[in-house]
């Protein structure tokens, strides 16, 4: 048990200790129900998701590994587990016997906290693969969700139980969403409605007159 602790204040795997109990302390706490588990994520829109266009910077390293279809809490914890264990293991073997020269010591550290962090990185991008189209579908729904109740404008020239479109303003470029409703609405471009529920299966939003909506 000395041995452990030892080594688990030891440079560099202090830096992956430090950083996986700051995640066990968040999961504790956050199954106390005091923070939630999406609180250290990023909010990306379906649209980034899904786009042909590559991103750059911190949204096209996610997209790059597949992280911004996973929790950013999962993915920590992943990177912070798998590094502490590459780090504590190597240094075990490895860079213990070098205790005694200092330079070496330090220098076969640093090279180790760089290779443990990019073997955990791709480790962890390896482990999500199979879980992310299930958290793709979650995040697709909650965005689905996110949109009920929101103005739109019909961009079509009509809107009927077969066919329709319309635009709804989310900040950004707009979306264009595929609408259907009851043809006594009579809608023509340029109106103006709500939406009041998703169909999965048509992958189509119900809408009503802003009118009925407001009673």
């Amino acid at each position: 048990m000395e041995l452990f602790w030892g080594i688990f204040f030891s440079f560099p795997v202090i830096i992956f200790s430090v950083l996986l109990t700051i995640c066990i302390l968040y999961w504790f706490v956050a199954a106390l129900g005091l923070l939630s588990v999406d609180c250290l994520d990023f909010d990306i829109s379906v649209n980034d998701v899904y786009s042909d266009v590559p991103s750059t910077g911190l949204g096209g390293l996610l997209m790059k590994f597949g992280f911004n279809e996973v929790p950013m809490t999962l993915i920590i914890t992943l990177i912070s587990l798998i590094g502490w264990s590459i780090s504590y293991f190597a240094f075990r073997l490895l860079i213990l016997p070098l205790y005694n020269f200092v330079f070496l010591y330090y220098l076969a550290g640093i090279a180790l906290l760089i290779i443990s962090f990019i073997l955990s990185v791709y480790l962890t991008a390896f482990f999500i693969k199979p879980l992310r189209p299930l958290f793709r579908k979650l995040i697709i729904n909650h965005n689905h969700k996110s949109l009920l109740g929101q103005v739109i404008e019909i961009r079509s020239s009509t809107v009927t139980r077969t066919k329709g479109q319309a635009t709804c303003e989310d900040g950004g470029a707009g979306l264009i969403l595929e609408v259907r409703c009851d043809e006594s609405y009579q809608f023509k471009r340029g109106d103006k409605a709500v939406i009041l529920q998703y169909d999965e299966t048509t992958n189509c939003y119900e809408i009503i007159s802003l009118k009925d909506f407001n009673g």
